[in-house]
């Protein structure tokens, strides 16, 4: 049977010494994988990662006897040497990515030698997770640190199931492009089936980056490459709401604090009209606690009938203090502590009380069920789990929550207070706004609250997730089996031998011949003159060249005089028979051409580097050239612009491949494929076509045609190939056979 591989940065356990042969194990709570115990013991899964913060100078022997206790729990320890970690985590992970994902770019550094630890480091846990991988495996792979491992894995077991998710906010194109590795960072993550975020503001920028970067459309939230279909979707995070929901339930059930909180809280803040703000992050500049205790300063200054009412517990959890930006913010905050204890308290009375170490859950819980306000203020945060674990203890009782609209958690909790973390303003009056809310309205909106928090807590989340791998893993063997194999080659070469009559439809942009930036430019190369000179040489083939180009390009590429074939120009306005002129469809109107152009100049005006391609019968707005961003959303500007126009004039909209066709209305390929096919009866029947355009060919052709779509989009064809070389092996197949008979 397939097994789940959860592979993340660190282990969700610390085994330690307890003896000669005994390790004591503690649960890593703080990690961004916590939540994720019970789930990795019900799917009986495998877990990789670091094992601890100082393993990687222990013995041989040592890590073999810690290696055996850690897979008795079913967790794989990686090791990594000392100075290799520290480039890859306080190097690359720490100092590049999170700034820069986070919007700090000042804090960015961007140093080859920390990228190249960060590709050996992940290489590093492909190599030790290669060892247990079998075709059918479900991989899990979490966060940052690890955007390189889905293609490291992809590439050497094509045949497991690979999800990502990223626990941290997936920054804009323009913050994205500054790094210097940003392709190869979107290639890792697209080795994976599924990539997964908190929010949809974080997806919709990851696959912008890779249409911009990449150059890979999605539709929905598809990326389609060239292989495989990757899916792109957001999972909000939740969190063990019964583990917190009945942990606030015994607390309050006792009645008081018993741990951390019991002088703090029953003997210092106690009182019926003193109110306790809870403030705990780690220290971070992410977290926005500078300016947090800057409102809180301000919001004593307007309010001093809240003197002595009020005050504000304030933890800071210790984080990554050898760096020196993490020492300056230590730094500030104590200044800062100080100065607003020094102004504003007495001898009675302290308005924050501040501590600077780590919380265990039980401390935790205390805090959140002994707090009347949650303070949560984040500048940039992927989700913010504290908000969501305040809540689950406050469920049918008072509680307000104060939250910054840039974490991830208020796109769901659109009841709490939301506040912008720069406004110290708005959080000074949202502070003042919680003091006198009722406490009867509290509770209804926080059993609101926790109603979702319940609903859609870390088990559903991660069910939700495989739930959605699972779909996308269908997509994909739906899009395998239609791709066109060395087996159905043959299938479709005897079909073409055994046929007395054959017509072969091939559009030619993108089918026969790939793109350039210039249209002009596509010539026919000299193998494929050969090619299409044989095959339609051939006595019991009719060869149709179906194209969307002008009848003059056509017609100087493959002249009447020298090729026996038929050519579809312009999407079916006109025809050509071998040997003869160019005769159209129907007689046509041209006038609305001249009430079009004026339009389509504007659009030109406005998006640099697009034109105006004019035909005979039609107008073509070229955007393959343009930002592709802007392109996207001058075409669907244009199109809605000219809706009420085509109706009038009978025209219709055809929209291509970065093009916009205005053309008049029933006259397509599918139409021009009809005509040509007749009442003839043709044995064999071949279409190859790689635009929204043909699919009117493949619409139109008998059940028994072959019709074979070039590129993996959505498509009424039977079979797909990647791209134009196996158009060209497929029609070199074809004209080898006539050579082996002959």
């Amino acid at each position: 049977m397939s097994k789940l591989v959860i592979i993340s940065y660190e282990l969700p356990i610390i085994l330690e010494h307890a003896g000669d042969k005994s390790y004591l194990l503690t649960p890593k709570s703080h990690a961004r994988t916590s939540g994720l115990e019970n789930f990795h013991k019900a799917q009986k899964a495998v877990w990789f990662g670091r094992p601890g913060s100082n393993r990687g100078d222990t013995s041989r022997v040592e890590r073999q006897k810690l290696s055996k206790a850690y897979e008795e729990k079913n967790c794989h320890p990686v090791y990594l040497g000392k100075k290799e970690h520290e480039r890859f985590l306080d190097g690359f992970s720490n100092r590049t990515i999170w700034p820069l994902f986070h919007y700090f770019t000042q804090n960015a550094i961007y140093r080859e030698e920390l990228w190249k630890a960060y590709e050996k480091v992940n290489r590093a846990y492909a190599a030790e997770v290669f060892p247990h991988l079998e075709a059918g495996d479900r991989v899990w792979i979490h966060d940052y640190h690890l955007m390189m491992l889905p293609s490291m894995i992809r590439e050497k077991f094509p045949a497991v199931s690979i999800g990502f998710f990223m626990h941290i906010p997936f920054p804009s194109y323009e913050i994205f492009r500054l790094l210097p590795w940003r392709r190869e960072i979107l290639e890792g993550l697209l080795g994976a089936d599924l990539v997964g975020f908190h929010t949809y503001d974080y997806e919709r920028h990851f696959m912008s980056c890779v249409r911009r970067l990449l150059g890979y459309d999605s539709v929905f939230n598809r990326i389609h490459l060239e292989e495989r279909i990757v899916k792109v979707d957001f999972f909000p995070l939740g969190i063990d709401y019964s583990k917190f929901s009945e942990g606030g339930k015994k607390i309050c059930k006792e009645g008081k604090a018993v741990g951390l909180t019991r002088d703090l809280i029953d003997q210092q803040l106690s009182g019926e009209d003193k109110k306790i703000i809870l403030s705990i992050d780690r220290l971070d500049y992410t977290k926005g606690i500078t300016v947090r205790l800057k409102a809180f300063e301000y919001f004593l200054e307007s309010y001093p009938e809240f003197h002595e009412k009020v005050s504000l517990l304030f933890f800071v959890m210790p984080s990554r203090e050898s760096m020196e930006q993490y020492k300056s913010l230590k730094k500030d905050l104590d200044e800062l502590v100080g100065r607003i204890n020094s102004t504003f308290g007495s001898l009675t009375w302290m308005p924050v009380w501040y501590f600077y170490r780590q919380l265990d859950f039980q401390e935790r819980m205390e805090l959140y069920c002994q707090s009347d306000i949650a303070l949560i203020t984040p500048i940039r945060d992927g989700m913010n789990l504290i908000a969501k674990e305040y809540l689950a203890t406050r469920e049918g009782r008072t509680g307000v929550l104060i939250i910054s609209e840039m974490a991830g958690a208020s796109k769901e909790l659109s009841e709490a207070l939301t506040v912008n973390p720069n406004n110290l303003l708005e959080i000074s009056e949202s502070i003042h706004y919680a003091m006198e809310i009722p406490e009867e309205v509290q509770i209804k909106q926080n059993r609101v609250l926790c109603e979702r928090l319940r609903n859609y807590n870390v088990e559903r989340w991660a069910n939700d997730f495989f739930l959605s791998l699972k779909e996308v893993k269908k997509i994909q063997e739906i899009k395998l089996a239609r791709k066109f194999t060395g087996g159905m080659m043959q299938d479709l070469g005897k079909s073409y031998m055994d046929a007395g009559k054959r017509i072969l439809f091939l559009d030619y942009d993108g089918t026969l011949m790939g793109f350039d930036k210039d249209p002009q430019k596509v010539n026919p190369d000299k193998k494929l003159y050969e090619t299409l000179r044989k095959l339609s040489e051939i006595q019991e083939n009719k060869l149709v060249i179906i194209s969307g180009r002008d009848k003059e390009t056509l017609g100087r590429w493959f002249p009447a005089a020298e090729w026996n074939l038929d050519i579809v120009a312009e999407h079916g306005v006109w025809f050509r028979e071998p040997g003869s002129k160019w005769d159209m469809i129907e007689l046509i109107d041209r006038d609305w051409m001249e009430i079009i152009r004026p339009i389509l100049e504007f659009y030109v005006d406005r998006t640099p580097r697009s034109f105006i391609e004019t035909k005979n019968y039609s107008l073509v707005w070229h955007y393959r050239n343009a930002d592709p961003d802007l392109g996207n959303q001058r075409s669907w500007e244009l199109k809605d612009e000219l809706k009420g126009l085509v109706a009038n004039l009978n025209l219709e909209i055809m929209d291509g491949d970065k093009v916009i066709e205005i053309k008049n209305s029933g006259i397509n390929k599918g139409r021009a494929a009809a005509i040509k096919i007749g009442d003839t009866d043709y044995d064999f029947i071949l279409a190859i076509g790689d635009d929204w355009t043909d699919e009117y060919t493949f619409d139109a052709l008998p059940e028994k045609a072959y019709t074979i779509k070039v590129g993996t989009k959505t498509t009424k064809a039977g079979y797909y190939v990647e791209g134009v070389p196996d158009v060209r092996e497929i029609l070199r197949e074809l004209e080898n056979l006539i050579n082996v008979q002959a």
